[in-house]
């Protein structure tokens, strides 16, 4: 007689998914997606934005009231905007009132969104210092070579503004830009793009409005169709290399650079007032600016791709 030996008994499953139901990896979030946090609402976008504007026109008075104090005790008259007579007081003002918006980005998305601020910075939630000093280098090339290009196009007129001037506003302005250019960066390629990123799955819509946004806010802009045009193609360059590469090093880089040398090269001419004047700015400076952009933009894409930057988050931006 054959003995028919039972089967052995099925393994059991190591989870509880149901049997036919495809297992699905949570898919990595690029950089614009770092808001879509598990806990988010509909509703905590309009309360970031409102947050952002009343927290950052708190620190703005914060800053004009502190600064408008010290000056008169130091005896330093004020100008018809309120902004002290001397050029170094002055560049320290203006640099620090734009200063303003970094912490008051941070904490609204700490406190409003619930999320790490690390998310602004990039996909690892942390600003990558190694990959920031690597993009210093072609940032500073592109400015450079695009700055003496453009006074064999357009020569900046006048003469040197004499030791202690010069002295005195460029260590303020070299001291304090990375504050300036970080504020700008975590506001318009970062919060502004990651706020669209959480409700639409194309990164554009918000490039585009945060590089309008970025021109409106500087001075001139709208009196110059070149002017304007510069300023909307730097900002789409830097939202570019941004979700390139994954975070706002590259960005950072470069608006640094930038900015750092046209504060010394004002400050050696006196002309400070008019830094960021766009009024003026015509044809030759456009086209030397935007080939300049391209070439940054190869660069450091080209570098990304060498040094295997992270473009991808690892871990839910949620904390």
């Amino acid at each position: 007689m054959t003995t028919h030996l039972p089967a052995p008994p099925t393994p059991a499953p190591d989870d509880d998914v149901p049997v036919g139901t495809p297992s699905v990896a949570p898919v990595p979030p690029t950089y614009d997606h770092l808001a879509r946090t598990a806990g988010r609402r509909w509703y905590h976008g309009p309360l970031a934005l409102l947050s952002v504007v009343v927290v950052g026109l708190l620190f703005v008075l914060v800053v004009g009231f502190t600064s408008g104090l010290a000056s008169v005790i130091a005896g330093i008259p004020l100008d018809a905007d309120a902004l002290p007579t001397d050029p170094g007081w002055s560049a320290a003002v203006t640099l620090v009132t734009v200063a303003a918006a970094l912490p008051a980005v941070l904490l609204v998305v700490r406190f409003v969104e619930r999320r790490r601020p690390g998310t602004l910075s990039s996909v690892t939630g942390r600003l990558r210092g190694g990959w920031l000093a690597v993009c210093l280098v072609p940032a500073l090339a592109v400015s450079v070579l695009a700055g003496l290009v453009g006074e064999l196009v357009d020569p900046t007129e006048g003469t040197f503004a004499g030791w202690s001037s010069f002295l005195g506003v460029a260590v303020v302005a070299l001291v304090l830009t990375p504050f300036q250019v970080a504020a700008e960066e975590y506001l318009f390629r970062g919060w502004i793009v990651q706020t669209f990123g959480a409700v639409v799955r194309i990164p554009w819509p918000g490039v585009a409005v945060s590089a309008v946004l970025f021109a409106l806010v500087h001075e001139g802009a709208t009196a110059s169709a070149w002017g304007f045009a510069d300023l909307v193609v730097f900002a789409v360059a830097l939202s570019v290399v941004t979700l390139r590469t994954g975070g706002l090093e590259a960005a950072l880089a470069l608006h640094l650079v930038h900015n750092a040398v046209s504060w010394v090269v004002s400050a050696a001419y006196g002309a400070t007032g008019s830094i960021a004047d766009y009024t003026e700015v015509g044809a030759g400076v456009f086209v030397i600016s935007t080939l300049g952009m391209v070439v940054y933009v190869t660069a450091v894409l080209a570098l990304a791709r060498r040094r295997a930057v992270e473009t991808m988050g690892v871990a839910s931006p949620r904390g």
